[in-house]
């Protein structure tokens, strides 16, 4: 196995000098570049990267764009988790990774990123419904793969879940289980899955015949955000049976407003969340959520973007990943245990063509 330079010019019967200007782009016949990139592929020479690299123009380096900062991107579980998944995905392809965090503004990412000339493709979340860096780099040349997608990126190539239809099939179970006054605390303003979260829970109200006015509150996916909610609907005097929270951080918060108002979950009021992180099943009471696998998500996309670059001829790649209903005591006056759905269409993600449940990695590459 070659080691160094010169183990390759050894085996390519050429000097040091020509392996490094084969390397690094320079001047050599083609016979030899042919000889020595031989050499590299036969010798594994920097695994999968040096000879096929060099051959096909691509550096083998991939850029993923987190929004949020660096405390956010590694703290928070939710960014940690998909961040996770990204890098496992791209190391087992043996695939570099540059990574860039919501630490300076979007214009001077995407001027970063455009103006680098290195990458071959480039993995960004795209939660927000007005984003001049996702649409940057969609109008540039740059194989993108979206991590969330908007109405407008419907020709893009993304990975996502259907949130509107997971938060309707959350809402539905809390109706279901008696409760009539639900209110919702939504996600981040101006997000897209925020915006999706709360048009499914009006859509499971209007189903049921409850009416929509006044069931949103503003949140922001903080604990913070479902502690000021409760205490603001305490406050007004509003009457709730129910909160579905935009995510699992927004119901943690929550339960500290209701217990310091003397309030038990969920006798009082059912608690539900999104996500399904590690905490949300050791919450007392245990919290009923929706569980995305994250790391899938963030995994998929991964796979998604070399996939396309294996194959940039083949269209957009839109991959939806099925949701799961998890059932826990936050919602459940009479049960003990974790008790999950097992009916596939009680959270049925999207249909596809033919009516039925989404699969896992289903890939919908036509026109929607």
């Amino acid at each position: 196995m070659a080691r160094t330079l010169d183990d390759l010019a050894e085996m390519s019967g050429v000097s040091r000098a020509t392996v490094s200007r084969v390397i690094n782009g320079g001047s050599v016949s083609p016979a030899t570049r042919q000889r020595v990139l031989d050499v590299i592929e036969s010798t594994n020479y920097r695994p999968n990267l040096a000879a096929r690299n060099l051959a096909s123009g691509r550096s083998g380096v991939v850029g993923v764009v987190m929004h949020g900062g660096a405390p956010i991107s590694f703290w928070d579980a939710y960014f940690s988790k998909l961040l996770t998944g990204v890098c496992s995905s791209l190391t087992s392809s043996a695939a570099g990774m540059m990574l860039w965090l919501g630490d300076r503004t979007k214009e001077e990412t995407l001027d970063h990123i455009l103006g680098m000339g290195m990458l071959d493709g480039v993995i960004v979340t795209a939660d927000t419904i007005d984003d001049p860096l996702v649409d940057g780099l969609r109008a540039s040349e740059m194989p993108v793969v979206l991590i969330g997608h908007r109405r407008a990126d419907r020709d893009a190539s993304y990975v996502d879940v259907d949130h509107e239809a997971a938060a309707e099939a959350i809402t539905d179970h809390l109706i279901q289980s008696g409760r009539t006054r639900p209110i919702h605390i939504t996600g981040r303003p101006n997000s897209v899955s925020g915006r999706d979260r709360a048009l499914g829970f009006r859509k499971s109200l209007r189903k049921a015949g409850i009416p929509t006015e006044g069931t949103v509150v503003p949140g922001d996916y903080t604990d913070d955000s479902g502690y000021n909610a409760v205490q603001r609907l305490l406050e007004e005097g509003r009457e709730f049976d129910a909160l579905f929270c935009g995510n699992d951080n927004s119901a943690r918060g929550t339960y500290k407003a209701l217990l310091g108002a003397g309030l038990s979950v969920p006798e009082d009021v059912a608690v539900a969340g999104f996500d399904d992180l590690e905490f949300a099943s050791q919450l007392d009471p245990p919290l009923t959520t929706v569980r995305q696998g994250i790391e899938d998500i963030g995994y998929e996309a991964a796979r998604t973007l070399l996939s396309l670059l294996e194959d940039p001829e083949s269209g957009p790649r839109r991959v939806l990943l099925p949701t799961e209903l998890v059932v826990r005591r936050s919602t459940r006056r009479d049960s003990t245990g974790d008790t999950r759905s097992t009916d596939p269409g009680a959270l049925p993600g999207v249909p596809d063509r033919a009516g039925g449940p989404i699969t896992a990695n289903k890939e919908e590459n036509q026109s929607q």
